[in-house]
């Protein structure tokens, strides 16, 4: 019998790499297109001398100026930081709690195979269930649960970004 949370590791691992290869695939393209600008700025020869330059062939020039001729236009991107910027600026927003709660959540949360499918959820809701099975009766969970309730996607994500790493001096406590 196959375990439940092997098909949602696989999938979760087959987005990443689905991610990986585009990414590969518009940084291929991007090549291409700063090689086809620079020999039209070069003028005559400029496949020739770029080529010298960059100590290629000039049939790898060629083949990367018709990649760019069939490379879509390139997206544009958010500089590399931001996720990291946002997750911290939500984290402010966040309202304190007891170093000891949070330290519950966070050895919860490293103990969730959380994936994709969760950020398509309410992730605030999502975690209030797990944290309030998990405590069961060993200890008083609403209070918690009532916190997580109220964030909001990108609060619970940075909460749980902080809880994974195991920085939990970023987050506010009481």
């Amino acid at each position: 019998m196959t375990n439940p949370d092997l098909h949602q590791r696989l999938l979760a691992a087959d987005l990443r790499i689905e991610h990986g290869n585009a990414a590969r695939a518009a940084g291929g393209d991007e090549r291409a297109l700063a090689i086809d600008e620079e020999v039209e700025r070069r003028g005559r020869g400029g496949a020739k001398s770029l080529a010298a330059e960059l100590g290629v062939s000039e049939q790898a020039i060629s083949q990367a100026r018709t990649r760019a001729r069939r490379a879509t236009a390139p997206r544009r991107q958010l500089p590399a930081d931001t996720l990291e910027r946002l997750l911290a600026a939500e984290l402010t927003t966040v309202p304190p709690l007891p170093s000891a709660e949070w330290q519950r959540l966070a050895d919860l949360v490293q103990g969730l195979f959380l994936d994709a499918t969760w950020i398509e959820g309410q992730l605030g809701p999502l975690l209030a269930d797990s944290t309030e099975k998990a405590a069961q009766n060993d200890f008083d969970a609403r209070p918690l649960a009532d916190l997580l309730r109220s964030l909001s996607r990108a609060q619970a994500l940075a909460v749980i970004d902080v809880c994974q790493s195991d920085n939990l001096a970023a987050l506010p406590t009481t």
